[in-house]
């Protein structure tokens, strides 16, 4: 079977990363797409070979041949369409955040849950292939016991535009935009939720959408991380370092799709590096979520991992507003 997919909200991500991927997944085929804009909708389409352009999300929810709902508009739109798409008993793969607040998150996971469709976010950089054996030589004990991670990912100094610069649309600045990605990989990679965290924003106290979010993060398990997402920095590192109990995980240009860098790994056995690409890190994302619902299993990442996403993004929020260490209410 091949599952039919549309997409609603035609930005450059759907363009550039998302369409190609789901044509590059021979379990997957781009049938439909819904923009505000007829003619912008007609080029995708044209673009991607897909038969429905409109500007009517009714009409893609009412086709037959859309199987899966890929949402890539604004933030504050996810919910909404989520829940839309799940009524109409399609499979839901959304853009990151699921929802700008945990409560709307939730009510994504109850509607799918009551259609018995799948729910994916789009944290793509848990599939990079670096990461995916990073977690299995975590989880295997080569390094010890988890004591501390430092993490930064940027795409440089890149303003905040178009949609992206509204709080209202947007909720958050470069947490939602880039740091998020970088949240859950450290839930992923340390297999432990968040208890609490300590951000500061470059803005302040202010509500001011941030362009350089720097958050410190205990987990249940005891480890802890720095993590820095950010969109100011002109000349980013893109690095993770894992420190553990009995060895170290270094990985240099890695942190964001479309880069390639090197992975160290040292243990008490000795030191391996190899060179990763990550420019895959969407085929993987959308083949990992196909194969799910073929297989009739939860998607990795699920609506679970994006709604403790959003739980982590709104204590963060409160952290760096008010000034203080702020529990992650799970």
């Amino acid at each position: 079977m091949t599952l039919g997919w549309g997409i609603i909200g035609l930005g450059r991500a759907a363009d550039t990363l998302v369409a190609p991927a789901i044509a590059a997944d021979p379990n997957s085929r781009l049938v439909a797409a819904v923009t505000r804009d007829t003619d912008r909708a007609k080029a995708f389409a044209e673009r991607h070979n897909a038969a429905l352009a409109t500007t009517d999300f009714a009409a893609m929810l009412a086709d037959p041949g859309v199987d899966v709902v890929a949402i890539t508009s604004p933030n504050a739109l996810h919910p909404e369409q989520a829940i839309a798409a799940a009524k109409a008993g399609k499979h839901v793969f959304s853009d990151k955040p699921l929802a700008p607040d945990a409560a709307s998150a939730q009510r994504v996971i109850d509607a799918c849950s009551a259609a018995s469709v799948q729910l994916g976010v789009n944290f793509q950089t848990r599939h990079h292939a670096c990461f995916q054996e990073a977690r299995q030589i975590i989880a295997n004990g080569d390094i010890g016991e988890v004591l501390a991670v430092q993490v930064d990912a940027s795409p440089g100094a890149v303003p905040l535009g178009g949609w992206r610069a509204d709080p209202e649309l947007a909720g958050l600045g470069a947490v939602n935009n880039i740091a998020v990605h970088i949240h859950d990989l450290l839930r992923f990679l340390i297999a432990a939720e968040v208890s609490e965290v300590s951000a500061m924003f470059d803005t302040g106290r202010t509500p001011a959408l941030e362009r350089m979010p720097m958050v410190l993060m205990r987990f249940a398990n005891g480890a802890m991380a720095f993590a820095n997402g950010n969109q100011l920095t002109p000349k980013p590192l893109n690095d993770i370092v894992i420190h553990g109990t009995t060895g170290r995980i270094d990985g240099r240009g890695i942190t964001r799709p479309g880069m390639e860098g090197d992975m160290r790994v040292m243990t008490a056995d000795g030191e391996t590096t190899k060179h990763y690409s990550s420019h895959d890190a969407y085929e993987r994302t959308v083949a990992a979520f196909s194969r799910a619902i073929l297989d009739g299993r939860e998607p990795d990442p699920s609506g679970l991992d994006g709604l403790r996403n959003v739980q982590i993004s709104d204590a963060i929020r409160r952290s760096a507003r008010e000034g203080r260490v702020v529990e992650v209410q799970a």
